[in-house]
């Protein structure tokens, strides 16, 4: 009796097992996995709008969207904020790594109107007038930003990299209103349309986490096996999908990446991943901006090679129709050599500012 009861139980237990481990297979393949591919638009897409990207070269690069070309004038395709500066030197997620060479470097930089706030790897802050190319800063707020993004409040939240904190940054006062701490190395944030929810990624962790806003209370973390490091985090016009910048240069532990460069999107009404669009790999995306209609996303990539790339993506079918040079056209004309992040010029994040219709 005693016999038969043991064996009935552990057929028991490898049908339950068997059964969870169905359950979380069926999990995984609700997520559509979807290969981006490389089909120029007969015609390139053009946009009447100016781009700026951040790079760890201290300046943003401007690329005019009316014509989509590379930025190649020194004077006029850029704004300079600070000296150089890379994400990899200095204290990331309270830890030392390698020494600090440069200690500027911009990351990312949000719109007021017409005036940029930007943030850099120093943790200082800069503000920008877009008529007049006046430049006020730098004010000193945090240690090491990542994203700047302008909140449902109206104020500026800087993700800091080196502490994990979040800093809330009035563009009136020049003060800091408010500091959260959220993770290890924080990088961007977004919020849902009626506020309810906040998303925040933590680069090294390669956490979402998701915060119910009116408590400022953690209520879930959004992890996957396809999110090793990642970097922003945009959502989408309508409201309905968070888009995560995986590139996943590094593996946990900062172990060399084993998996491919991607974009993790979330449907917010589930907090749950529902598709993966995985890209060639000299496509690593940092950040993302979309026209108002949803038709194209705009993807802030690093090649790790001689450029940075401004890629358009069609939302239809996700291809990448068109590609712009956003750092060697410029580099090479100048005779400019980058002796940091392994020669590599890396963008960062992008921020549109869309002209008025006349």
């Amino acid at each position: 009796m005693r016999k038969t009861f043991t064996v009935l139980l552990v057929l028991l237990l490898v049908l339950v097992g068997y059964s969870v481990m169905n359950s979380h297979t069926a999990s995984a393949d609700k997520v559509q996995v979807i290969e981006a591919k490389v089909v120029k638009a007969e015609k390139a897409p053009t946009f009447d709008a100016t781009a700026y990207i951040a790079g760890h070269g201290g300046h943003l690069a401007i690329i005019d969207m009316k014509t989509m070309k590379p930025p190649m004038d020194m004077e006029k395709d850029r704004i300079v904020l600070s000296e150089a500066g890379s994400e990899m030197e200095g204290k990331i997620a309270g830890m030392s790594f390698e020494e600090v060479k440069k200690s500027g470097g911009s990351h990312g930089q949000a719109l007021i109107g017409k005036t940029l706030v930007a943030g850099t790897l120093a943790g200082d802050v800069y503000k920008v007038d877009l008529k007049t190319g006046k430049k006020e800063g730098p004010f000193k707020v945090g240690e090491k930003f990542c994203g700047a993004i302008v909140g449902p409040d109206g104020h500026v939240y800087f993700e800091d990299m080196a502490n994990g904190n979040v800093y809330v940054w009035d563009a009136k006062t020049l003060k800091t209103v408010d500091k959260m701490p959220i993770g290890k190395a924080v990088c961007g944030i977004q919020w849902t349309k009626n506020a309810e929810k906040a998303y925040i990624t933590d680069m090294p962790t390669g956490v979402v986490y998701v915060y119910d806003w009116k408590k400022k209370k953690e209520i879930k973390q959004i992890t996957s096996p396809e999110m090793t490091f990642i970097h922003q985090a945009r959502m989408t016009p309508d409201g309905k999908y968070l888009w995560v910048s995986a590139p996943n240069e590094f593996d946990p532990g900062l172990k060399p990446g084993t998996h491919k460069s991607q974009i993790i999107v979330i449907d917010t009404k589930t907090d749950e991943i529902v598709k993966r669009i995985v890209l060639p790999d000299n496509v690593r995306p940092h950040d993302f901006a979309f026209t108002k209609d949803g038709k194209y996303a705009f993807v802030s990539s690093r090649t790790y090679a001689d450029d940075s790339t401004l890629n358009v993506m069609d939302m239809k079918n996700y291809n990448l129709v068109e590609s712009v040079s956003a750092c060697a056209g410029c580099h090479k004309k100048a005779g400019i050599e980058v002796k940091i992040d392994k020669g590599s010029p890396l963008l960062c994040g992008i921020e549109i500012d869309w002209h008025a219709s006349k």
